[in-house]
């Protein structure tokens, strides 16, 4: 029993990567109607300039996880500035080819500046901590829960603020949106910043606990459009957290009594049996799919 819970809890360190990259992937769709495959890259690129400014400049940790969330969250912006807003009037295909495309680009362009060797970057602090019969370090306690505070403060920003309530009348009806005083492009741009900078933080925080190298966002990135799929179209950003925190136990639970090989496959076989059986996902808004926050 003690190995079972002990295995739950790694899962949700790995789950605090999948939260933070599905919400800002689940903003960006829902208040653009994108789905961006490149998204895992600024997993990838918070990861990156953390090793730079940690062990390469030798900066506080901390403030590295800042300004690489704040980098990233510059570098998304830029990228609906010239790519992502022009493929929106496009057909989905387009879009999925774009982004596809990008993902690619980018991916050779972190080998280019940082190689193909495998980086490491140390955690920032040591020690561990027992609770009942179950260990932890320290460092991977505090993932879990500033992964559930930063999650907390992106939910605040979409249902209690001024932004978070022209981002739900965008996702509701955009023709409407665009006829009021609301700044599509602005809100656009914002909402993609704000997607990016989860995925970045996501990276720099968990970059002394995975191996980064140029394509460590692939596999996130799959994960993140399964929790969309999953919790269907009436998800809302509580689903998306606890369907991060879900996969990643089963995905734990899989390597432990199964093999590491069954790791990825079980997850994703999961998925499979499961749209067999209920292709609208988890959760239905009165038969008809529609994507809210």
């Amino acid at each position: 029993m003690s190995l079972l819970l002990q295995q739950i809890v790694n899962g949700l360190v790995l789950g605090g990567a999948y939260v933070l990259i599905a919400l800002g992937l689940f903003l960006v769709f829902t208040a653009l109607h994108i789905p961006n495959f490149a998204h895992g890259e600024m997993y990838a690129l918070g990861a990156f300039l953390q090793y730079t400014l940690v062990v390469g400049l030798g900066m506080n940790f901390f403030v590295g996880v800042a300004l690489s969330a704040v980098g990233v969250a510059v570098i998304g912006a830029l990228l609906e500035i010239s790519v992502f807003r022009r493929l929106a009037s496009r057909t989905l295909i387009t879009v999925l080819v774009g982004s596809l495309a990008l993902s690619i680009v980018i991916q050779e362009l972190l080998v280019m500046v940082w190689g193909k060797d495998v980086l490491a970057v140390p955690a920032p602090m040591q020690g561990m901590v027992q609770i009942g019969g179950i260990r932890i370090t320290t460092y991977r306690l505090l993932i879990i829960v500033v992964v559930m505070v930063v999650a907390a403060i992106a939910g605040w920003l979409v249902y209690r603020t001024s932004y978070g309530r022209q981002v739900r009348a965008l996702a509701q009806n955009r023709e409407i949106a665009e006829m009021t005083a609301i700044n599509v492009g602005g809100i656009g741009t914002i909402t993609f910043a704000l997607g990016a900078g989860l995925a970045g933080i996501a990276g720099a925080l968990l970059a002394p606990t995975v191996a980064i190298e140029p394509r460590m966002g692939f596999h996130p990135t799959l994960v993140a459009f399964m929790i969309l799929v999953v919790v269907g179209g009436g998800g809302r950003m509580l689903s998306i957290v606890l369907g991060g925190f879900l996969i990643a136990a089963i995905e734990v639970l899989a390597g432990s009594y199964i093999s590491h090989v069954a790791q990825g496959i079980v997850v994703f076989a999961l998925l499979v049996v499961f749209l067999s059986v209920r292709p609208e996902g988890a959760i239905r808004q009165g038969g008809v799919q529609k994507v809210t926050l």
